[in-house]
């Protein structure tokens, strides 16, 4: 039978309001919606056919839910109270507020169901329920205390006056969603507060680097997605770009470092950016061994740090890599040579206009010894 119900679900689910906050949905959702409800507060029927309730009920996220779910919040099944916990954490739900506080401070409460209740007070944003859940951004349970802190640090629960230090202390906690840790960090990179360097460059020296390749030939959809998946999880490399936002230059040993990891190159590629906004002359020998890097964008990225510095040193090396595979990186190259070297390299500019054949390269190269003919 459980298929037959789980057939229901499916359908209901199909025509769920788009947003906490849109009209009511049809009424001839109403008795569906009412039997679900009656289903899911009978605790004779199995499990994994209220769970599937409770899930349509969370993404449904309307006051017709709302009674079933605060009503399983004391049911004998921790599992049960959790995932009713979790959906009903909708912005603007403050209706439930009470019941998800109930839950926070009843003594037998699990972690699990408690750590439910507070993210979802953080995604209601009731803030007469903010004091509580600050309390526990010091519990001793690690799931009750992240929760607490990513609801006053990236959640609805957010003090812009005293926000920074929970966006630090989440930054910094090892344990926590790798996501949540590298968001927190590009917050913090917004807020140009200089105490948040020293946090910052202790994460990007002791964090365990990861191993993040470009997929070789054209990738699919599915590496797109997996690559994506990885590079916003990537919390040394959103560190490295803070720092150069924060025009941090007492990481500059660490940033460099940075640029030489063998197998992360969004690490790479966010170290050699921050020095490339740095603009510092200690950055040149990294410039110039990233003319080498494997990925295109990095050799891109260290040919407009070269030419920023605008050292005539740099010249040199640019012409030797001027046969580069990439359109991309010949282009910037030109640009470079045209600027930092001047009338000197308007030979090689012309021997390179006979050979090439890419347009982004050719217009370049058309604007470069136009300028230089001046």
């Amino acid at each position: 039978m459980r298929w037959l119900w789980c057939t229901a679900v499916v359908l209901l689910s199909m025509c769920l309001p788009q947003a906490a906050t849109a009209v009511a949905p049809l009424s001839s959702a109403g008795p569906v919606l009412e039997e679900m409800g009656k289903r899911l507060e009978d605790q004779t029927q199995p499990a994994p056919e209220r769970l599937d309730i409770i899930k349509v009920f969370g993404e449904w996220a309307t006051s017709q839910v709302r009674p079933p779910l605060v009503a399983v919040l004391k049911d004998p099944q921790p599992e049960i109270r959790e995932a009713a916990a979790r959906a009903l954490g909708w912005q603007g739900n403050n209706e439930a507020v009470p019941a998800l506080q109930e839950r926070i401070e009843a003594s037998a409460e699990v972690p699990a169901v408690k750590a439910a209740a507070v993210r979802s007070l953080g995604r209601i944003g009731d803030l007469s329920a903010r004091a509580l859940v600050v309390r526990l951004t010091s519990d001793p349970d690690t799931s009750v205390r992240q929760a607490a802190v990513w609801s006053v640090a990236l959640g609805a629960l957010v003090d812009q006056a005293n926000r920074t230090p929970y966006l630090i202390q989440l930054a910094e906690d090892g344990a926590a969603d790798t996501q949540e840790r590298s968001e927190a960090i590009r917050a913090l990179a917004d807020t140009r507060e200089e105490r948040v360097v020293a946090s910052l460059s202790k994460i990007l020296e002791h964090e365990p680097r990861r191993t993040i390749a470009l997929p070789e030939g054209q990738p699919t959809e599915q590496q797109k997605m997996m690559l994506r998946y990885a590079q916003i999880r990537d919390v040394p490399a959103w560190t490295a770009a803070a720092l150069g936002q924060l025009q941090a230059k007492t990481a500059l040993p660490i940033v460099l470092g940075a640029t030489e990891d063998p197998n992360d190159f969004f690490l790479r590629l966010m170290a050699v950016k921050s020095l490339a906004i740095w603009n510092i002359p200690q950055a040149y020998p990294a410039f110039v061994k990233r003319l080498d890097d494997p990925v295109s964008e990095i050799r891109v990225l260290a040919v407009i740090g070269l030419h920023r510095l605008g050292d005539p040193k740099a010249v040199e090396p640019v012409l030797a890599h001027l046969s580069d595979k990439s359109p991309l990186v010949r282009a910037q190259m030109v640009t470079m040579l045209a600027t930092v070297g001047g009338p000197t390299v308007r030979p090689q500019l012309e021997a390179l206009e006979q050979r090439e054949s890419e347009p982004e390269v050719l217009a370049a190269l058309e604007a470069a010894l136009s300028r230089l003919a001046r």
